[in-house]
């Protein structure tokens, strides 16, 4: 049986069968309500309000996350209440996903240009009179061998020769052939171009790249949020799903989000999506699973293997992605089963072999991807930093768009904080650079202590009930609730940072240096471009270095992936780079839980102290352990 579901505020109105969730209802109507957790109850960012109708009674999970009153009050979980009847709900503001910054730009330069995709100017001969009984594909090869001596057609892709004859005889035999592999995917009018999509394909964003392949310019970029968000914020939750319920699902998801998006971006720049001939789309290794809808249940257990870890060649036509019929779609390979073709992208367009050594790369996120070129070697490994830095798990976390608190400051004169908050907007939440800021704040200013306990006599600490805040942003007429950070968002914080931290030291310690060896930092990605670098060494995040030796280089991933829609010479590159990476599988790496507990405290001498206290020798450096 189905009902009416009405959503207050503004009146939007959608249909909900008995057996689904208002979640599910509410993301099958286009209402992107917030899900760390995928549905699972865990996180409680769905809240809702009943105002009218009758629903199923509050679940355990429900009850862990909402209080009596708020119960009473009609507040509940949407992904835990099914209807019974028609229903008025309201849906308040913080349980919806926001905008969020995105970077897409970066500092790194796409170098070589030499594309798979090729165009050559042709004139092609078409006979008016009966006698020549050559076929047009014929003298289509005929005048490319004619005008362009070594270019060999071997072929013709079969929707390039549907379309063939129309356009040889529209354009009157002066044409654009355009080729890949020896082999004929299309024509164009001699004043288009043919174009190119570059990917990165994030757990949490997704950007694209529209690209001229006969200039080897980005023509127009564009950044939108995963949309498989909805179905669980970090990896595992989305594998869980994929295994429970419906893989199919997410990888379409996606497909359809790239059409969309490029939609937009195709219009704004007055170009048609029938001229992209190639795409190259990179991700971490689920994603690069997901999308193409291979099996992801090896993923989810030890030792965590990929389906495959070779490049791949596919037609965008069989994956339902709407460019040029012929269009070919490019995968890097994976590296492991949780360092995927993004990271590689990373360490290829960072060029991470030529920097001076030892230098260590970062790319941080719900899975964090660390590299080390040492000795000649480069290592690699994933953290499972979850989804904490992206604001998902804290109590008032948020991502970063309009009104996320992005950074906290001491003021060193008046002893308070000084905030900015993105969009200068009202406070109503905390982003992953924020959150880290306001840690090194409290650190700083002594409300915390080094282990990461919340002290009751701390300044800016306050007691509600059985818990201890620290107010950011006190309650007020733009925010009754105010933005405060919990013992809980510490703690979530720390297992964060320390799963990030274990992993630079495992790496470190395998190639047999100290952090005093380290010539450079390299930051990659959004939030690594967003955070304070200062920041992220006062608490211990990175290793204790200079902060002019860490560089934030932004998108990283995305300029790979640009790299290598410009250069076939530099997917080559890549793939060797690929077979020269060393991976690391954290989670059987002997020691880490004496890793992950040292690499939680919050100052580099407590961590130090907790690595004597663990037995863990530090490695022979030149420098400062």
């Amino acid at each position: 049986m189905e009902y009416d579901i009405t959503v207050q505020p503004g009146g939007t109105r959608f249909t909900c069968p008995s057996d689904e969730d208002l979640l599910t209802a509410l993301h099958g109507a286009g209402i992107n309500v917030e899900s760390v957790c995928g549905g699972m109850g865990t996180c409680g960012k769905c809240r809702v309000r009943i105002l009218e109708g009758k629903v199923t009674d509050p679940t355990l999970e429900e009850e862990d996350h909402l209080s009596e009153e708020q119960l009473d009050g009609g507040e509940r979980l949407a992904c835990q209440v099914f209807p019974e009847s028609d229903l008025v709900i309201e849906l308040p503001d913080s349980s919806l996903a926001t905008g969020e910054r995105l970077q897409l730009a970066c500092e790194l330069e796409v170098g070589g240009f030499d594309p798979a995709v090729r165009f050559h100017d042709l004139e092609v001969e078409i006979p008016a009179s009966p006698g020549d009984h050559g076929s047009d594909l014929l003298r289509l090869r005929d005048a490319l061998g004619s005008s362009h001596p070594g270019v060999r057609l071997e072929g013709a892709d079969l929707e390039g020769l549907r379309t063939l004859p129309t356009l040889l005889r529209e354009e009157g035999g002066n044409v654009r052939a355009v080729t890949r592999a020896g082999k004929l995917l299309g024509l164009l009018p001699r004043a288009r171009n043919p174009l190119g999509l570059a990917v990165d394909l994030g757990s949490t964003k997704v950007a694209l790249f529209l690209c001229d392949l006969a200039e080897g310019r980005v023509l127009a970029s564009h950044g939108f949020l995963n949309p498989q968000i909805r179905h669980g914020e970090d990896i595992v939750t989305r594998i869980q799903y994929a295994m429970d319920r419906d893989a199919a699902r997410l990888g379409q998801l996606v497909v359809e989000a790239i059409n969309d998006n490029l939609d937009v971006i195709s219009a704004d720049a007055g170009l048609g999506r029938e001229d992209i001939f190639e795409m190259v789309l990179v991700g971490n290794t689920a994603m690069h699973h997901l999308f193409l809808a291979l099996p992801v249940t090896q993923l989810a257990m030890s030792p965590y293997l990929p389906a495959t870890d070779l490049p791949l060649e596919v037609k965008a036509r069989d994956l339902g992605l709407q460019l040029n019929p012929a269009a070919v779609v490019y995968l890097p390979p994976p590296i492991a089963g949780y360092v995927g073709s993004d990271h590689l992208a990373a360490v290829a367009a960072a060029r991470l072999w030529e920097r001076p050594e030892p230098c260590l790369l970062l790319d941080i996120g719900t899975n964090t991807e660390v590299a080390l070129h040492a000795g000649g070697r480069m290592r690699t490994c994933s953290c499972a930093s979850g989804p904490a830095f992206e604001g998902g798990g804290l109590s008032q976390g948020m991502r970063a768009g309009d009104g996320a608190i992005a950074r906290v400051s001491v003021d060193p004169a008046a002893g308070g904080l000084r905030l900015s908050v993105i969009g200068d907007a009202t406070a109503k939440g905390i982003c992953g650079s924020g959150i880290l800021s306001a840690l090194a704040a409290m650190v700083e200013t002594g409300a915390v202590d080094t282990s990461g306990r919340m002290r009751e006599d701390g300044p800016g600490v306050e007691r509600r009930g059985e818990e201890l805040l620290f107010y950011l942003a006190p309650p007020d007429s733009g925010n009754p609730e105010g933005v405060a950070i919990t013992q809980n968002d510490v703690r979530e914080i720390q297992k964060a940072k320390g799963a990030i931290r274990a992993g630079v030291d495992a790496l470190l310690a395998e190639a047999g240096i100290g952090h005093g060896d380290l010539k450079e930092v390299v930051l990659a990605g959004a939030f690594g471009t967003f955070i304070d670098p200062a920041d992220a060494l006062a608490i211990a995040l990175l290793p204790p270095v200079p902060t002019g030796l860490v560089n934030q280089v932004g998108n990283a991933a995305g300029a790979g992936a640009r790299g290598m829609l410009f250069s076939a010479g530099a997917r080559a590159e890549a793939e060797e780079v690929a077979r020269r990476l060393e991976y690391l599988e954290l989670s059987a790496y002997p020691g880490l839980s004496k890793l992950f507990a040292a690499g939680m405290y919050l100052s580099q001498e407590t961590v130090r102290g907790a690595k004597g206290r663990f037995g863990l020798q530090a490695p022979p450096a030149s420098g400062p352990d």
